[in-house]
């Protein structure tokens, strides 16, 4: 129907009004009411009284029916309606606390330390070789907590201490070892969670709190204040397993810490803090990594559906390009393989060793922690375009992807 923009639409309609007794509404003249006294009965019209009579019993007897109905609906839907479960993510998980306020004394830290205390929790298990003590936070009302796999293996007992002394037996979900991220679970509803961030756009130079439950500490969680001091970094868990696009901070954490939380000058997860620097170097030894919430997320996302975290599987083995041989083949960086393994989906596909991986699905791979992370932001049976270097002739190949096991 096409648009009527004509300037007519105050034109009066034509034709007499319909009967009173045909219509909606009726203007109060018609009810025996003149505007000069308006909200005053006419004395001398019986029938105006009777009509207004009807119309306020009318109006009272349709209000009792609708809050009739109103509670009727309350109560139905208090029955039917499913318990909430509510998950807390930050609408711009930018830091905004400036260095200043950042320094110990400012009243961001101190209300962030406030707002997270309640979802950090500390975890006490036990084992056949005795107690470790670690942290965790809650990330979802109804008692799922994440926490550091490499804490809770193994374990035959563990009891989660939230903040206000609370103890309650906890169960392990699963376990992902190739993160060193676990999910407990806890018997309660309605407890604080935290705000879960995003580690996409962080830089290095902006404040980092991080706060855990170390044994010994009493009043609530431990608070200490850094900077992002680095990205994309490559360690090695206690457990010996090499974990991908770490995010280093100078934040200094007490042992127990493990399974912490590392955030954000808006008070934002970015990160949960899982291993501590081993090198000789003592200055080195005050840097502490934490796995990026983004992961810790995908990760427990999984487990809490089915139990276990599902990873895509390439299957090759390799290490960053060097310069040398980046210039040779004329690119800046990539991950070079160094193994293929037999009937991996790699093999499959015609990927060799020596050849040098630059992109995948557009995306500019400069070293081969780079390309594990891109590869886990993909998922079993997923399909991916590698652009390659064989020599110094460029390729692309179309790849996809297998599952990893266990």
């Amino acid at each position: 129907m096409p648009f009527d923009d004509a300037d007519d639409d105050d034109t009066p309609l034509s034709g007499a009004p319909l009967p009173p007794d045909d219509r909606l509404w009726r203007h109060p003249s018609e009810l025996g009411l003149s505007l000069g006294s308006a909200g005053t009965s006419s004395s001398t019209d019986p029938s105006g009284t009777r009509l207004w009579a009807v119309a306020v019993v009318a109006g009272l007897i349709g209000s009792a029916l609708s809050l009739g109905v109103v509670a009727v609906a309350g109560r139905l839907s208090a029955d039917v309606v499913e318990k909430r479960v509510i998950e807390r993510v930050a609408v711009r998980p930018v830091a905004e606390l400036s260095l200043a306020s950042a320094s110990g004394s400012g009243q961001g830290v101190i209300a962030i330390a406030k707002s997270m205390a309640p979802a950090i929790a500390r975890i006490e298990s036990s084992t056949d070789k005795g107690k470790t003590i670690a942290s965790a936070i809650l990330v979802r009302t109804d008692g799922y907590l994440v926490t550091n796999a490499h804490v809770v293996a193994s374990i035959t007992k563990v009891l989660v201490v939230l903040s206000d002394g609370s103890e309650l037996a906890g169960r392990v979900v699963g376990i992902d070892a190739m993160t060193d991220i676990a999910i407990l679970k806890v018997d309660r509803d309605q407890l604080p969670v935290a705000v879960l961030g995003s580690a996409t756009d962080l830089q290095s130079g902006q404040p980092a709190i991080a706060i855990g439950s170390p044994l010994g500490t009493s009043g609530g969680p431990s608070v200490t204040v850094g900077v992002i001091s680095a990205l994309g970094r490559r360690v090695d868990s206690f457990d010996g397993v090499e974990l991908h696009d770490m995010v280093q901070t100078d934040a200094p954490t007490a042992a127990g810490s493990s399974g912490g939380a590392l955030c954000d000058g808006s008070g934002s997860v970015i990160g949960m803090t899982t291993a501590i620097s081993t090198s000789t170097d003592p200055a080195a030894n005050a840097l502490v990594y934490a796995i990026p919430v983004d992961i810790v997320r995908a990760v427990a996302d999984d487990i809490i559906a089915t139990g276990a975290a599902r990873h895509s599987w390439l299957g090759v083995e390799g290490a960053d390009l060097d310069a040398a041989n980046a210039k040779d083949i004329g690119v800046t960086g990539g991950a070079k393989v160094t193994k293929v393994i037999d009937n991996s989906p790699a093999s499959l596909a015609g990927l060799r060793s020596d050849d040098v991986v630059t992109a995948l699905d557009g995306a500019k791979i400069t070293s081969m922690s780079s390309f594990v992370v891109a590869l886990r932001g993909h998922h079993p049976g997923d399909s991916i375009t590698l652009e390659i270097r064989r020599g110094a002739a460029p390729q692309t190949m179309v790849i996809t992807l297998g599952e990893r096991n266990a």
